[in-house]
């Protein structure tokens, strides 16, 4: 009977590892929580606390690109120096010149912002 189990439990993983491997996740939401000028907005803030929320934002976006399924169409390659207020203050620059920008989620601006200016040349 434990011989039996065994067997199974290995038959279970084998399917999960299996089936991760040849279907990828895609996920959706119907709700955009950030929008561009909103995001903009947050960035220029002079309170603190605003602009820190805002190079979080955008390092989890690089992030996310870094470990997610964009991974796959661009790579980001930083020099050195970048630091989270130096991206924050290109963004904003980002959007005050494209103000076109501003009517899309924050994560897109982002994604944009970051491939336009730090993708890995080949």
């Amino acid at each position: 009977m434990e011989v039996l189990m065994k067997k199974n439990f290995i038959y279970i993983i084998c399917f999960c590892l299996t089936f991760s491997i040849f279907f990828k996740a895609h996920a959706k939401s119907n709700v955009v929580f950030l929008i561009g000028d909103k995001f903009l907005s947050m960035c220029k803030d002079k309170e603190l606390i605003n602009q820190s929320a805002c190079e979080g934002y955008i390092l989890g976006v690089q992030d996310s690109i870094s470990s997610g399924h964009l991974s796959n169409h661009f790579d980001l390659c930083f020099p050195d120096g970048v630091t989270p207020k130096k991206l924050r203050l290109n963004i904003i620059n980002f959007l005050e010149v494209l103000p076109s920008m501003s009517k899309f989620s924050a994560d897109n601006v982002v994604a944009k912002f970051l491939e336009l200016n730090y993708k890995c040349k080949k």
